[in-house]
Formats: C-alpha cells, sequence, structure tokens
C-alpha cells in the first residue's frame, strides 16, 4: 500500500502528490515457462507489478471527453488575459458511473503541469508564500455554503474559527485564493449540495460569490444537475404583457438562474451505445484501450475487442467506469488464479456495481423470452483504428 495514498486530495500536498503521480511502467513479460521456473519470491514480484499497472489504466480521451475539451478550453485560457471581467465557468454534468470525477481531475493535474511549465519563476522556492494554481474540493452530502468555505480552507491550510457563518469563513478564503494566485478551482459532487436552505438558494448564490470575487475559473461536477436546482429560475413575479393586454407566457430568468446564465453546462458524458456502425467502432476502440493494458501471459490480443464486444456492453451497459472495474477486477483474478487471460466465462465471476448487475441480469430475462430464431446478434463492424488518448 503506498504511503500518503488517498482517495481525493483534501489539501494541496495531496494534490501535488497526485499531480506529480505517474502511469506505473509497464514490465517486460517474460515467456510463460520461463515464469513458472522463477522463484516464487520472483514471480510474486512481477504479479505485484502487473497487478499495479492493471488497477491503473492510462486516461483515454474519448470522443466524449475531447468534445467536453474542446469546450473548455478557451474558459481556461480566458483567465489569463481577463482583468475585471467575470471568468467564464462550467459544469461537467451527466449519469453516474461516466468518468466526471476522473476527467475534472485530469483537467486540474493537466492545467497545473502546463501552466508550472510555463511559469516556472511563480513557483520560485524564495516566492512570498505558496503558489496553488488549482484548487480541488469535492462536496459532501448536504454541504452548506460554510461547508463548502471550509473545505476550500482546509485545501489552502487556512484557520478557520469553529462556529462562524458563511462570510467569516468565506472572507479568509477569497484572500487565500487571491494570495495563493489561484487560478482554476474544481468543485467535484455538486450534486450532494444542500438543496433545503431556501430551496437551495443560498449554495446557488454562494458558488456565484465565489464566481464574483474570486479571480478564478470554476469548473464543477455532478450528476444529472439539471434534476435539482442550480440551474432552476426564480418564479416570475407575473405574465409580461404584450401591446394589446394579452398575456404572454416567457421564460422569465430569476435571481436562481444568474448560475445557469454563468456556468456552461457540459452534458456530454454518457454511457456508450452500439446501435450503429460508428458507435460499434467507437466502443470497441474503448474496449481496445483497456485490452492493451493487460499483461497476462495466455490472453490473445483483441480477442475481447473483435469477438466480445457485445458481451463486454451488455455487463456494463456503455458505463466507461463499469467497464474498467470489470477489466481491473477481471484482470486481478486472473492473475491471482493463474488464469492468464480474459474471456466472457472469466468475466461473469466479477462482481460489479448494483445497477450493472440489475441492467445486466433483466437484459438476459428479456433475451431468454425470445424465441430463438428471432434472437439477432449484430454482425460486427470493421476492425476500429487504434486510439490513443477518458472518460
Amino acid at each position: 500500500m503506498t504511503a500518503g495514498r488517498t482517495a481525493q486530495p483534501r489539501t494541496k500536498e495531496q494534490w501535488r502528490v497526485f499531480c506529480a503521480r505517474t502511469a506505473p511502467e509497464q514490465p517486460q513479460l517474460p515467456t510463460y515457462d520461463e515464469y513458472l521456473s522463477w522463484d516464487p519470491e520472483d514471480r510474486a514480484a512481477l504479479d505485484a507489478r502487473r497487478n499495479r499497472c492493471h488497477a491503473n489504466p492510462p486516461i483515454t480521451k474519448t470522443e466524449q471527453v475531447k468534445t467536453i475539451l474542446a469546450a473548455l478550453e478557451p474558459k481556461l485560457t480566458q483567465n489569463e488575459y481577463a482583468e475585471e471581467a467575470a471568468y467564464h465557468s462550467a459544469v461537467i454534468n451527466g449519469p453516474a458511473n461516466c468518468g466526471k470525477t476522473s476527467l475534472l481531475k485530469m483537467i486540474g493535474k493537466e492545467y497545473e503541469l502546463g501552466v508550472r511549465r510555463r511559469h516556472p519563476e511563480r513557483g520560485d522556492p524564495d516566492r512570498l508564500g505558496d503558489w496553488v494554481p488549482v484548487v480541488y474540493v469535492s462536496a459532501s452530502t448536504g454541504a452548506t455554503a460554510g461547508m463548502l468555505s471550509q473545505a476550500i480552507g482546509k485545501f489552502l491550510h487556512v484557520p478557520v474559527s469553529r462556529g462562524g457563518n458563511k462570510w467569516t469563513l468565506t472572507d479568509p478564503v477569497l484572500d487565500a485564493l487571491a494570495a495563493a494566485g489561484t487560478e482554476l478551482l474544481l468543485l467535484d459532487d455538486l450534486h450532494m449540495l444542500d438543496k433545503i436552505r431556501n430551496g437551495g438558494d443560498e449554495s446557488n448564490d454562494h458558488i456565484k460569490n465565489l464566481a464574483n470575487h474570486a479571480a478564478v475559473t470554476i469548473i464543477g461536477a455532478g450528476i444529472l444537475l439539471e434534476d435539482g436546482n442550480l440551474f432552476s429560475d426564480g418564479q416570475p413575479p407575473r405574465q409580461p404583457l404584450i401591446e394589446t393586454g394579452t398575456p404572454v407566457r416567457r421564460r422569465q430568468r430569476g435571481r436562481s438562474a444568474q448560475f445557469g446564465s454563468r456556468f456552461s453546462d457540459l452534458q456530454h458524458l454518457a454511457p456508450f451505445k452500439i446501435d450503429t456502425a460508428e458507435r460499434q467502432r467507437t466502443w470497441m476502440s474503448l474496449v481496445r484501450h483497456f485490452e492493451r493494458n493487460l499483461l497476462l501471459f495466455m490472453h490473445r490480443p483483441d480477442s475481447l475487442t473483435l469477438e466480445h464486444w457485445q458481451y463486454l456492453h451488455d455487463r456494463t451497459s456503455g458505463y466507461i467506469g463499469s467497464l474498467a472495474t470489470l477489466f481491473e477486477e477481471g484482470a486481478h483474478l486472473a492473475v491471482e488464479h493463474h488464469i492468464e487471460q480474459l474471456n466472457p466465462e472469466m468475466l461473469e465471476n466479477v462482481v460489479l456495481d448494483h445497477d450493472a448487475e440489475t441492467e445486466y441480469a433483466a437484459l438476459k430475462q428479456r433475451r431468454a423470452k425470445v424465441p430463438a430464431k428471432k434472437a439477432k446478434k449484430p454482425s460486427p463492424p470493421s476492425t476500429p483504428t487504434p486510439r490513443t488518448g477518458t472518460g
């Protein structure tokens, strides 16, 4: 177990460890006969390296991710040039298990590493105060405005007094963001914000207050935020009248709609579908990305990509998070039980998340009711072009 490892960075030091972390180097595999001739300690050492690689697959930039990155690029770069105008912000919005948190952290990591390369002088040890270009915080369940400020303060080591209100908590945080030279504020799990107090207006107003007074670009992420009240409009006082006096129903932007007016809603992350040949090729490319990270002696290259791509979609319903888990845990079982390959029979032993297992069971039940002569298996599309670079 790695010392100091944390699931989500909560302080600037933990964030720097995350940014400095690189993908594990893949070992060169000997032949299987050579491997079996090794001492148990040497085999165990290689197995540990293989397990580490399987548990940490490289990030791939799917078409969904590329679309989001293209939309965010001008919002991120304008921070460097804007002076008095409000900074543009956005939220990455979509269903659970589609890679939002991984994408948010990847954006932050790439931004931090890039800005440190461009401006090494800002990281000078003799600089007065610590330079923290990126701040990452994750909202906890029912998080209030004050709790969000406390999380940012904890990241920056800002002393906060117990029992303080949102204003006494937020002012020192705003000062610290300015002193640290923060340019990018990442707010994860926005769906967990408190929606009770004043109908959620307090949380909305607090994020808008941060956007107003902190010279940072804010990028948030959350699950199906359109179902909450981050983008909700306030109630219009009355229906406007046209010249004839006939009431006209028109969408009014109330106080809460300031969030929707300032934050772009990037709803591009979603489960992968395979209902067209092009979408099948996209899915196969994603499967190939994970399959090529396998370090198993008996596994046939591209066998899952070319022969069992539909099974993998059935098992995961097209969710990249479930697919990653299926490969990671399947590879672990293959190493630990000396199976050394992945195939549908072996992958049936992997227990995925509740939703994936429930949907897979329902799919099998539906197919069992279809007469065999009517059951159609889609023909595989042409072999996909290998793609480099999540979700």
